[in-house]
Protein backbone atom coordinates (compact mmCIF):
# COMPACT_ATOMS: atom_id res chain seq x y z
CA UNK A 1 0.00 0.00 0.00
CA UNK A 2 1.46 3.22 -1.29
CA UNK A 3 1.92 6.34 0.92
CA UNK A 4 -0.85 8.15 -0.75
CA UNK A 5 -3.35 5.52 -0.31
CA UNK A 6 -2.18 4.65 3.11
CA UNK A 7 -3.02 8.67 3.85
CA UNK A 8 -6.58 8.19 2.76
CA UNK A 9 -7.33 4.85 3.42
CA UNK A 10 -6.99 5.21 7.03
CA UNK A 11 -10.26 6.31 7.58
CA UNK A 12 -11.12 3.39 6.49
CA UNK A 13 -11.19 1.66 10.29
CA UNK A 14 -13.55 4.79 10.80
CA UNK A 15 -15.98 4.15 7.96
CA UNK A 16 -16.14 1.05 8.97
CA UNK A 17 -18.63 1.16 11.75
CA UNK A 18 -20.65 4.35 9.22
CA UNK A 19 -22.29 4.21 5.89
CA UNK A 20 -21.66 4.97 2.19
CA UNK A 21 -22.95 8.13 -0.31
CA UNK A 22 -23.55 6.87 -3.67
CA UNK A 23 -25.29 7.99 -7.07
CA UNK A 24 -26.26 5.35 -9.58
CA UNK A 25 -27.95 5.73 -13.32
CA UNK A 26 -31.17 5.33 -14.00
CA UNK A 27 -30.54 1.40 -14.67
CA UNK A 28 -30.46 0.33 -11.28
CA UNK A 29 -29.57 -3.52 -11.34
CA UNK A 30 -26.14 -2.63 -14.05
CA UNK A 31 -25.09 0.47 -11.97
CA UNK A 32 -22.16 2.37 -11.78
CA UNK A 33 -21.91 3.50 -8.00
CA UNK A 34 -20.93 7.32 -7.87
CA UNK A 35 -20.86 10.36 -5.82
CA UNK A 36 -23.35 12.99 -7.34
CA UNK A 37 -25.31 15.62 -7.50
CA UNK A 38 -25.46 18.85 -8.07
CA UNK A 39 -24.01 22.44 -7.13
CA UNK A 40 -26.07 23.71 -4.68
CA UNK A 41 -27.83 20.75 -3.22
CA UNK A 42 -28.40 20.17 0.36
CA UNK A 43 -29.14 17.22 2.37
CA UNK A 44 -28.81 16.50 6.18
CA UNK A 45 -28.93 13.32 8.77
CA UNK A 46 -30.07 12.47 12.33
CA UNK A 47 -27.44 10.93 13.93
CA UNK A 48 -27.98 8.43 16.91
CA UNK A 49 -24.60 6.63 18.48
CA UNK A 50 -24.26 4.64 21.57
CA UNK A 51 -21.06 2.63 23.03
CA UNK A 52 -22.21 0.35 26.00
CA UNK A 53 -18.98 0.72 28.32
CA UNK A 54 -19.02 -1.60 31.25
CA UNK A 55 -20.60 1.07 33.94
CA UNK A 56 -22.02 3.53 31.92
CA UNK A 57 -24.05 4.16 28.54
CA UNK A 58 -21.89 7.17 26.28
CA UNK A 59 -24.34 8.66 23.28
CA UNK A 60 -23.71 10.96 20.45
CA UNK A 61 -27.13 12.96 19.14
CA UNK A 62 -27.32 15.06 16.39
CA UNK A 63 -28.04 16.78 13.18
CA UNK A 64 -25.44 16.73 10.19
CA UNK A 65 -25.88 18.93 7.03
CA UNK A 66 -24.02 18.97 3.51
CA UNK A 67 -23.77 21.40 0.49
CA UNK A 68 -22.10 20.76 -2.70
CA UNK A 69 -19.83 23.29 -3.88
CA UNK A 70 -18.49 21.81 -6.98
CA UNK A 71 -19.30 18.78 -8.61
CA UNK A 72 -17.19 17.67 -12.42
CA UNK A 73 -16.19 14.27 -13.52
CA UNK A 74 -13.76 12.87 -10.90
CA UNK A 75 -14.22 14.71 -7.71
CA UNK A 76 -16.70 16.06 -5.63
CA UNK A 77 -16.56 19.46 -3.10
CA UNK A 78 -18.84 18.99 -0.02
CA UNK A 79 -19.41 21.84 2.69
CA UNK A 80 -20.14 20.71 6.16
CA UNK A 81 -22.24 21.82 9.09
CA UNK A 82 -22.76 20.36 12.34
CA UNK A 83 -21.80 18.47 15.46
CA UNK A 84 -23.25 16.17 17.93
CA UNK A 85 -23.70 16.34 21.00
CA UNK A 86 -22.47 14.07 23.80
CA UNK A 87 -24.85 12.19 26.85
CA UNK A 88 -23.66 9.50 29.63
CA UNK A 89 -25.98 7.64 31.38
CA UNK A 90 -24.93 5.60 34.26
CA UNK A 91 -26.00 2.13 34.75
CA UNK A 92 -28.30 1.26 37.84
CA UNK A 93 -25.84 -1.69 38.58
CA UNK A 94 -22.34 -2.73 36.92
CA UNK A 95 -20.18 -5.76 38.18
CA UNK A 96 -17.37 -3.40 37.33
CA UNK A 97 -18.18 -0.69 39.80
CA UNK A 98 -16.28 -0.87 43.35
CA UNK A 99 -17.01 0.95 46.19
CA UNK A 100 -16.49 4.21 44.59
CA UNK A 101 -18.28 4.01 41.56
CA UNK A 102 -15.58 2.96 39.53
CA UNK A 103 -14.28 -0.51 38.92
CA UNK A 104 -11.12 -2.20 39.37
CA UNK A 105 -10.71 -3.67 35.87
CA UNK A 106 -10.09 -1.47 32.73
CA UNK A 107 -11.75 1.80 33.04
CA UNK A 108 -11.94 1.12 36.45
CA UNK A 109 -8.81 2.75 39.16
CA UNK A 110 -7.27 -0.45 38.63
CA UNK A 111 -5.34 0.38 35.46
CA UNK A 112 -6.49 -0.78 31.83
CA UNK A 113 -6.92 2.18 28.97
CA UNK A 114 -8.32 4.96 29.96
CA UNK A 115 -12.26 5.46 28.06
CA UNK A 116 -12.30 5.70 24.86
CA UNK A 117 -14.51 8.43 25.20
CA UNK A 118 -13.08 10.89 27.49
CA UNK A 119 -11.52 12.91 25.63
CA UNK A 120 -12.74 16.19 26.28
CA UNK A 121 -11.72 18.13 22.95
CA UNK A 122 -13.18 16.24 20.14
CA UNK A 123 -14.36 18.41 17.36
CA UNK A 124 -17.08 16.23 16.42
CA UNK A 125 -18.82 17.22 20.18
CA UNK A 126 -19.03 20.75 19.16
CA UNK A 127 -20.86 22.59 16.13
CA UNK A 128 -18.04 22.50 13.52
CA UNK A 129 -17.00 23.18 9.73
CA UNK A 130 -15.30 20.82 7.37
CA UNK A 131 -14.85 21.04 3.77
CA UNK A 132 -14.33 17.90 1.80
CA UNK A 133 -12.93 16.94 -1.62
CA UNK A 134 -13.01 13.41 -2.93
CA UNK A 135 -13.31 11.31 -5.87
CA UNK A 136 -16.86 10.10 -7.16
CA UNK A 137 -15.72 6.69 -5.65
CA UNK A 138 -15.33 8.17 -2.12
CA UNK A 139 -11.78 8.27 -1.87
CA UNK A 140 -11.19 11.74 0.26
CA UNK A 141 -8.45 13.85 -1.43
CA UNK A 142 -8.69 16.63 1.33
CA UNK A 143 -10.19 17.77 4.10
CA UNK A 144 -9.93 21.33 5.71
CA UNK A 145 -11.07 20.64 9.56
CA UNK A 146 -12.01 18.14 12.20
CA UNK A 147 -14.54 16.37 13.11
CA UNK A 148 -13.10 13.85 15.30
CA UNK A 149 -15.53 11.76 17.64
CA UNK A 150 -14.00 10.01 20.30
CA UNK A 151 -12.08 6.51 20.09
CA UNK A 152 -12.81 4.79 16.39
CA UNK A 153 -15.62 6.30 15.62
CA UNK A 154 -14.01 8.87 13.12
CA UNK A 155 -15.12 12.19 11.84
CA UNK A 156 -18.49 12.53 11.66
CA UNK A 157 -18.80 14.50 8.52
CA UNK A 158 -17.32 12.02 6.69
CA UNK A 159 -19.72 8.78 8.35
CA UNK A 160 -21.71 9.19 5.28
CA UNK A 161 -18.80 8.34 2.57
CA UNK A 162 -17.81 4.47 1.63
CA UNK A 163 -15.63 3.94 -0.62
CA UNK A 164 -17.02 2.49 -4.17
CA UNK A 165 -16.55 -0.54 -6.68
CA UNK A 166 -14.78 0.17 -9.49
CA UNK A 167 -16.58 -1.64 -11.77
CA UNK A 168 -20.35 -2.49 -12.21
CA UNK A 169 -19.66 -5.07 -9.26
CA UNK A 170 -22.27 -6.93 -6.72
CA UNK A 171 -19.98 -7.49 -3.70
CA UNK A 172 -16.45 -5.95 -3.33
CA UNK A 173 -14.23 -5.57 -0.86
CA UNK A 174 -11.57 -2.97 1.13
CA UNK A 175 -8.99 -4.33 2.61
CA UNK A 176 -5.96 -2.48 3.90
CA UNK A 177 -3.52 -1.63 6.77
CA UNK A 178 -3.65 1.46 9.20
CA UNK A 179 -2.04 2.79 12.15
CA UNK A 180 -4.05 2.97 15.55
CA UNK A 181 -2.73 5.75 17.53
CA UNK A 182 -2.73 4.63 21.26
CA UNK A 183 -2.93 8.50 23.01
CA UNK A 184 -5.43 10.14 21.89
CA UNK A 185 -3.47 13.78 22.39
CA UNK A 186 -1.07 12.59 19.57
CA UNK A 187 -0.59 13.90 15.76
CA UNK A 188 -2.25 11.24 13.63
CA UNK A 189 0.55 10.33 11.32
CA UNK A 190 -2.21 9.94 8.15
CA UNK A 191 -4.13 12.95 8.99
CA UNK A 192 -7.71 13.62 10.55
CA UNK A 193 -8.89 10.73 9.45
CA UNK A 194 -7.42 8.01 11.81
CA UNK A 195 -9.02 6.62 14.20
CA UNK A 196 -8.53 8.34 17.36
CA UNK A 197 -8.04 11.61 16.08
CA UNK A 198 -5.76 14.05 18.43
CA UNK A 199 -1.75 15.52 17.73
CA UNK A 200 1.51 14.34 18.43
CA UNK A 201 1.23 10.59 19.47
CA UNK A 202 3.15 8.87 21.77
CA UNK A 203 2.68 5.10 20.21
CA UNK A 204 1.49 3.68 16.91
CA UNK A 205 0.88 0.15 16.69
CA UNK A 206 -0.03 -1.50 12.97
CA UNK A 207 -2.91 -3.29 12.52
CA UNK A 208 -5.43 -4.57 9.47
CA UNK A 209 -8.80 -4.26 8.28
CA UNK A 210 -11.03 -5.67 5.85
CA UNK A 211 -14.78 -4.37 4.77
CA UNK A 212 -17.09 -6.58 2.80
CA UNK A 213 -19.92 -4.78 0.74
CA UNK A 214 -23.02 -6.40 -0.86
CA UNK A 215 -25.98 -5.84 -2.75
CA UNK A 216 -29.18 -6.96 -1.01
CA UNK A 217 -31.87 -5.88 -2.55
CA UNK A 218 -32.84 -3.23 -5.16
CA UNK A 219 -35.84 -1.15 -5.80
CA UNK A 220 -36.18 2.65 -7.80
CA UNK A 221 -35.81 4.00 -4.76
CA UNK A 222 -33.98 2.01 -2.67
CA UNK A 223 -30.36 0.27 -2.88
CA UNK A 224 -29.62 -1.68 0.46
CA UNK A 225 -26.30 -2.84 0.52
CA UNK A 226 -25.06 -5.48 3.45
CA UNK A 227 -22.01 -4.15 5.22
CA UNK A 228 -19.52 -6.20 7.16
CA UNK A 229 -16.16 -5.26 9.22
CA UNK A 230 -13.15 -6.61 10.86
CA UNK A 231 -10.55 -4.82 12.25
CA UNK A 232 -7.40 -6.52 14.09
CA UNK A 233 -4.10 -5.17 15.83
CA UNK A 234 -2.47 -8.00 17.95
CA UNK A 235 -0.97 -6.59 21.18
CA UNK A 236 2.86 -4.45 20.11
CA UNK A 237 4.88 -4.38 23.37
CA UNK A 238 2.78 -2.78 26.43
CA UNK A 239 0.29 -1.76 23.76
CA UNK A 240 -2.95 -3.34 24.03
CA UNK A 241 -4.86 -5.77 21.51
CA UNK A 242 -7.65 -4.71 19.86
CA UNK A 243 -11.07 -6.06 17.39
CA UNK A 244 -13.77 -4.52 16.16
CA UNK A 245 -16.26 -6.59 14.22
CA UNK A 246 -19.37 -5.43 13.17
CA UNK A 247 -22.22 -5.72 10.28
CA UNK A 248 -24.97 -3.67 9.45
CA UNK A 249 -27.13 -2.16 6.49
CA UNK A 250 -26.79 1.09 4.36
CA UNK A 251 -29.48 1.91 2.13
CA UNK A 252 -29.07 4.89 -0.15
CA UNK A 253 -31.63 6.28 -2.94
CA UNK A 254 -31.03 6.00 -6.30
CA UNK A 255 -33.46 8.55 -7.18
CA UNK A 256 -32.05 11.73 -5.83
CA UNK A 257 -28.25 10.16 -5.15
CA UNK A 258 -27.84 10.61 -1.78
CA UNK A 259 -27.66 8.11 1.28
CA UNK A 260 -30.92 7.28 2.70
CA UNK A 261 -29.84 5.60 6.12
CA UNK A 262 -27.43 3.04 8.21
CA UNK A 263 -28.55 0.40 10.58
CA UNK A 264 -24.70 -0.67 12.15
CA UNK A 265 -24.04 -2.90 15.25
CA UNK A 266 -20.18 -3.63 16.32
CA UNK A 267 -18.47 -4.54 19.09
CA UNK A 268 -15.28 -3.70 20.21
CA UNK A 269 -13.12 -5.87 22.17
CA UNK A 270 -9.40 -5.10 24.09
CA UNK A 271 -7.01 -7.26 25.91
CA UNK A 272 -4.82 -5.49 28.13
CA UNK A 273 -2.99 -7.09 30.81
CA UNK A 274 -4.56 -10.21 29.95
CA UNK A 275 -8.22 -8.65 30.98
CA UNK A 276 -10.24 -8.48 28.46
CA UNK A 277 -13.37 -6.04 28.06
CA UNK A 278 -15.94 -5.60 25.30
CA UNK A 279 -17.99 -2.55 24.64
CA UNK A 280 -21.04 -2.96 21.68
CA UNK A 281 -21.61 0.34 19.42
CA UNK A 282 -24.33 0.90 17.70
CA UNK A 283 -24.42 3.34 15.03
CA UNK A 284 -27.63 4.99 13.21
CA UNK A 285 -28.63 8.17 11.04
CA UNK A 286 -31.24 8.81 8.54
CA UNK A 287 -31.91 11.34 5.85
CA UNK A 288 -34.30 14.20 6.84
CA UNK A 289 -36.47 15.04 4.61
CA UNK A 290 -37.36 18.49 3.13
CA UNK A 291 -40.06 18.79 5.74
CA UNK A 292 -38.23 17.47 8.63
CA UNK A 293 -35.40 19.99 8.02
CA UNK A 294 -37.85 22.61 7.31
CA UNK A 295 -39.33 22.17 10.76
CA UNK A 296 -35.82 21.61 12.53
CA UNK A 297 -35.11 25.40 11.17
CA UNK A 298 -38.36 26.29 12.18
CA UNK A 299 -37.71 25.43 15.65
CA UNK A 300 -34.31 26.40 16.09
CA UNK A 301 -35.50 29.94 15.13
CA UNK A 302 -38.31 29.88 17.54
CA UNK A 303 -36.18 28.74 20.08
CA UNK A 304 -33.77 31.43 19.33
CA UNK A 305 -36.50 34.11 19.56
CA UNK A 306 -37.43 33.13 22.76
CA UNK A 307 -34.11 33.14 24.23
CA UNK A 308 -33.67 37.04 22.36
CA UNK A 309 -36.79 37.87 24.23
CA UNK A 310 -36.11 36.32 27.26
CA UNK A 311 -32.83 37.67 27.44
CA UNK A 312 -34.99 41.58 26.71
CA UNK A 313 -36.65 40.69 29.73
CA UNK A 314 -33.77 40.02 32.00
CA UNK A 315 -32.43 43.11 31.01
CA UNK A 316 -35.79 45.06 31.57
CA UNK A 317 -36.41 44.14 34.69
CA UNK A 318 -32.45 44.11 36.05
CA UNK A 319 -32.07 48.09 34.73
CA UNK A 320 -35.64 48.93 36.23
CA UNK A 321 -35.11 50.93 38.54
CA UNK A 322 -36.31 49.56 42.49
CA UNK A 323 -39.93 50.35 43.55
CA UNK A 324 -40.23 52.73 47.11
CA UNK A 325 -41.45 49.55 48.26
CA UNK A 326 -38.60 47.07 46.98
CA UNK A 327 -36.21 49.77 48.43
CA UNK A 328 -37.48 49.02 52.16
CA UNK A 329 -37.68 45.92 52.20
CA UNK A 330 -34.01 45.09 50.65
CA UNK A 331 -32.98 47.65 53.31
CA UNK A 332 -34.36 45.80 56.45
CA UNK A 333 -33.27 42.42 54.76
CA UNK A 334 -29.67 44.10 54.36
CA UNK A 335 -29.73 44.91 57.98
CA UNK A 336 -31.15 42.09 59.41
CA UNK A 337 -29.00 39.75 61.51
CA UNK A 338 -30.84 36.66 59.74
CA UNK A 339 -27.85 35.45 57.38
CA UNK A 340 -30.42 33.60 55.40
CA UNK A 341 -32.29 36.95 54.67
CA UNK A 342 -29.32 39.33 54.02
CA UNK A 343 -27.92 36.55 51.46
CA UNK A 344 -31.67 36.63 49.93
CA UNK A 345 -31.41 40.49 49.79
CA UNK A 346 -27.89 40.71 48.16
CA UNK A 347 -28.98 37.55 45.40
CA UNK A 348 -31.81 39.92 44.71
CA UNK A 349 -29.85 43.14 43.94
CA UNK A 350 -27.12 41.14 42.73
CA UNK A 351 -29.46 40.41 39.63
CA UNK A 352 -29.75 43.82 38.73
CA UNK A 353 -28.00 46.55 36.79
CA UNK A 354 -29.09 50.00 38.21
CA UNK A 355 -28.45 52.93 35.47
CA UNK A 356 -28.63 55.50 38.36
CA UNK A 357 -26.23 55.04 41.38
CA UNK A 358 -28.32 54.63 44.45
CA UNK A 359 -25.94 56.13 47.48
CA UNK A 360 -28.26 54.53 50.45
CA UNK A 361 -28.78 51.07 48.47
CA UNK A 362 -24.64 51.16 47.92
CA UNK A 363 -23.57 52.47 51.84
CA UNK A 364 -26.12 49.47 52.68
CA UNK A 365 -24.25 47.34 50.68
CA UNK A 366 -20.90 48.50 51.40
CA UNK A 367 -21.07 47.88 55.11
CA UNK A 368 -21.48 44.12 55.20
CA UNK A 369 -18.15 44.09 53.74
CA UNK A 370 -16.61 43.44 57.08
CA UNK A 371 -19.57 41.39 58.29
CA UNK A 372 -18.23 38.56 59.95
CA UNK A 373 -19.32 36.07 57.59
CA UNK A 374 -17.07 35.40 55.01
CA UNK A 375 -20.19 34.06 52.45
CA UNK A 376 -21.97 37.66 52.58
CA UNK A 377 -18.28 39.28 52.60
CA UNK A 378 -18.19 37.78 48.80
CA UNK A 379 -21.59 38.45 48.13
CA UNK A 380 -21.67 42.07 49.24
CA UNK A 381 -18.34 42.56 47.26
CA UNK A 382 -19.75 41.23 43.96
CA UNK A 383 -23.05 42.73 44.16
CA UNK A 384 -21.66 46.36 45.03
CA UNK A 385 -19.65 46.05 42.22
CA UNK A 386 -23.46 46.34 40.25
CA UNK A 387 -24.32 49.92 42.67
CA UNK A 388 -21.27 51.55 42.81
CA UNK A 389 -19.12 52.36 39.83
CA UNK A 390 -16.49 53.03 41.76
CA UNK A 391 -16.73 50.45 43.96
CA UNK A 392 -16.93 48.15 40.58
CA UNK A 393 -13.37 49.66 39.49
CA UNK A 394 -12.35 48.26 42.22
CA UNK A 395 -13.57 44.82 42.07
CA UNK A 396 -12.74 44.62 38.33
CA UNK A 397 -8.85 45.61 39.30
CA UNK A 398 -8.74 42.94 42.10
CA UNK A 399 -10.34 40.20 40.02
CA UNK A 400 -7.58 41.03 37.21
CA UNK A 401 -4.86 41.38 39.64
CA UNK A 402 -5.60 38.16 41.20
CA UNK A 403 -5.64 36.27 37.84
CA UNK A 404 -2.76 34.55 35.98
CA UNK A 405 -3.99 36.63 32.69
CA UNK A 406 -2.36 39.62 31.37
CA UNK A 407 -2.95 42.94 32.62
CA UNK A 408 -3.23 46.46 31.38
CA UNK A 409 -0.15 48.74 31.39
CA UNK A 410 -0.52 51.51 33.92
CA UNK A 411 2.02 53.60 32.18
CA UNK A 412 3.24 54.27 36.20
CA UNK A 413 7.19 53.72 35.39
CA UNK A 414 9.33 52.90 38.81
CA UNK A 415 11.56 55.96 39.67
CA UNK A 416 14.05 56.46 42.26
CA UNK A 417 11.11 57.94 44.92
CA UNK A 418 8.90 54.83 44.41
CA UNK A 419 8.28 53.51 47.72
CA UNK A 420 8.27 49.65 46.49
CA UNK A 421 7.55 46.62 49.91
CA UNK A 422 7.45 43.50 50.47
CA UNK A 423 3.99 42.49 49.88
CA UNK A 424 2.95 44.66 47.49
CA UNK A 425 1.30 44.40 44.15
CA UNK A 426 2.29 45.48 41.30
CA UNK A 427 2.68 44.69 37.05
CA UNK A 428 5.68 43.02 35.83
CA UNK A 429 7.25 42.37 32.03
CA UNK A 430 7.35 38.85 31.73
CA UNK A 431 6.60 37.19 27.93
CA UNK A 432 6.70 40.25 26.60
CA UNK A 433 2.98 41.48 28.64
CA UNK A 434 2.32 42.81 31.88
CA UNK A 435 1.05 40.32 34.35
CA UNK A 436 0.03 40.92 38.30
CA UNK A 437 2.73 40.01 40.58
CA UNK A 438 3.61 40.21 44.38
CA UNK A 439 7.14 41.86 45.07
CA UNK A 440 8.80 38.91 47.69
CA UNK A 441 12.28 40.42 47.98
CA UNK A 442 13.76 43.88 47.41
CA UNK A 443 17.24 42.62 47.28
CA UNK A 444 20.79 45.30 47.53
CA UNK A 445 21.93 45.26 43.92
CA UNK A 446 18.20 46.79 43.22
CA UNK A 447 16.88 43.32 41.89
CA UNK A 448 13.39 42.68 42.59
CA UNK A 449 12.53 39.18 43.34
CA UNK A 450 8.43 38.65 42.37
CA UNK A 451 5.58 36.17 42.00
CA UNK A 452 3.61 35.88 39.18
CA UNK A 453 -0.40 36.08 41.06
CA UNK A 454 -3.07 33.60 39.88
CA UNK A 455 -2.66 29.92 38.70
CA UNK A 456 0.80 28.16 38.62
CA UNK A 457 2.49 31.01 40.12
CA UNK A 458 6.41 31.55 39.61
CA UNK A 459 9.40 33.49 40.88
CA UNK A 460 11.05 35.89 38.73
CA UNK A 461 13.89 37.74 39.65
CA UNK A 462 13.47 41.08 37.32
CA UNK A 463 15.01 44.59 37.46
CA UNK A 464 12.91 47.71 38.52
CA UNK A 465 12.94 48.74 35.05
CA UNK A 466 10.34 45.61 34.31
CA UNK A 467 8.15 46.78 37.13
CA UNK A 468 5.29 49.11 37.14
CA UNK A 469 2.89 50.73 39.68
CA UNK A 470 -0.47 49.44 39.97
CA UNK A 471 -3.93 51.38 39.78
CA UNK A 472 -4.40 53.20 43.52
CA UNK A 473 -7.92 51.90 43.20
CA UNK A 474 -6.37 48.20 43.93
CA UNK A 475 -6.48 46.77 47.12
CA UNK A 476 -2.88 46.62 48.98
CA UNK A 477 -3.39 44.38 52.25
CA UNK A 478 0.23 44.35 52.64
CA UNK A 479 1.22 47.73 52.66
CA UNK A 480 2.65 49.31 55.94
CA UNK A 481 0.76 51.53 57.88
CA UNK A 482 3.26 54.14 57.66
CA UNK A 483 2.89 54.57 54.05
CA UNK A 484 -1.34 54.07 53.91
CA UNK A 485 -3.02 56.99 52.54
CA UNK A 486 -4.98 59.71 54.25
CA UNK A 487 -6.51 60.68 50.99
CA UNK A 488 -10.38 60.25 50.62
CA UNK A 489 -12.37 57.78 48.04
CA UNK A 490 -14.56 58.49 45.49
CA UNK A 491 -17.84 59.77 46.35
CA UNK A 492 -21.57 60.47 44.60
CA UNK A 493 -21.50 63.81 43.61
CA UNK A 494 -24.80 65.44 42.72
CA UNK A 495 -25.44 68.65 41.27
CA UNK A 496 -28.03 71.39 42.67
CA UNK A 497 -31.03 69.83 40.79
CA UNK A 498 -30.31 66.80 41.76
CA UNK A 499 -30.80 65.52 37.68
CA UNK A 500 -26.86 64.75 37.21
CA UNK A 501 -24.52 62.39 39.56
CA UNK A 502 -21.11 60.96 39.08
CA UNK A 503 -18.51 59.12 40.91
CA UNK A 504 -15.68 60.95 41.64
CA UNK A 505 -13.00 62.13 43.85
CA UNK A 506 -12.08 65.76 45.06
CA UNK A 507 -9.13 67.05 43.98
CA UNK A 508 -8.98 70.59 44.28
CA UNK A 509 -11.19 74.18 45.04
CA UNK A 510 -9.89 77.45 43.74
CA UNK A 511 -11.48 80.97 42.47
CA UNK A 512 -15.00 79.54 43.02
CA UNK A 513 -14.31 75.80 40.92
CA UNK A 514 -14.35 71.94 42.16
CA UNK A 515 -11.62 69.76 40.26
CA UNK A 516 -13.30 66.27 40.37
CA UNK A 517 -11.62 63.49 39.18
CA UNK A 518 -13.78 61.03 37.79
CA UNK A 519 -13.72 57.44 38.42
CA UNK A 520 -12.82 56.51 34.72
CA UNK A 521 -9.19 58.78 35.11
CA UNK A 522 -10.87 62.02 33.86
CA UNK A 523 -11.06 65.43 35.73
CA UNK A 524 -13.79 67.42 34.81
CA UNK A 525 -13.95 71.42 36.46
CA UNK A 526 -17.39 72.55 37.54
CA UNK A 527 -18.70 75.93 39.74
CA UNK A 528 -19.01 75.27 43.01
CA UNK A 529 -22.94 76.69 43.44
CA UNK A 530 -23.87 74.19 40.63
CA UNK A 531 -23.42 71.60 42.87
CA UNK A 532 -26.08 70.33 45.65
CA UNK A 533 -26.01 71.93 48.95
CA UNK A 534 -24.58 68.68 50.48
CA UNK A 535 -21.75 68.92 48.21
CA UNK A 536 -20.70 72.09 48.38
CA UNK A 537 -20.15 72.10 52.31
CA UNK A 538 -18.34 68.57 51.68
CA UNK A 539 -15.87 71.46 49.34
CA UNK A 540 -15.75 73.57 51.66
CA UNK A 541 -14.93 70.94 54.55
CA UNK A 542 -12.48 69.41 52.41
CA UNK A 543 -10.64 72.40 50.90
CA UNK A 544 -10.18 74.49 54.66
CA UNK A 545 -6.59 74.64 55.55
CA UNK A 546 -5.41 72.39 58.46
CA UNK A 547 -4.39 74.30 61.67
CA UNK A 548 -0.35 74.28 61.83
CA UNK A 549 1.28 72.21 64.54
CA UNK A 550 3.19 74.68 66.34
CA UNK A 551 5.57 71.75 68.06
CA UNK A 552 6.31 70.09 64.56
Amino acid sequence: MNLRRSFFDSKLLLSGLVSCFAVVTSNANAADLQYGGKVGDQFAYQFEISADMPDEITSYKGTTRYTIDEIGAEQIRLTYRGGLTESTKPKASSASRGPFGRGFGPFGFGGGPPSPFSRPKFAGKVHTTNKITMTRRGSVMAMEGDSQLPFLLGNVSLMPFEFLPIAQQREWLVDSGVSITQEQEGRRPFGPFGPFGGDDPKSVQAGGEKTNYSIESETPTAIVIKKSYQLSSPKAGDQPAYDLTGTGKWTFNPTDGLPQSLDFAAKLAIDENNTKTTIPISIKYHRLSVEEIAKLDADAERVKREREMAAAEAKQAAEAPLTAEEKTAALAALSSSDSDEVLKALGQLGKKSPQEPDTEVAAAIQSLLGNPSKKIQEEASKTLARWSPAYKVKFELNKAYDSHMPVKSTGRAVTDSSQLYVGQFVQAKLYASWFAVEILELRPDGKVLVRKRGFAPQEHTISKSDIQLAPDELDQPNKPASLASTAPGPRTWSDATGSFKVEAVFVKSADGKVTLRRTDGREVTVPLDRLSTEDQKYVEKAAAKPVQNPFE
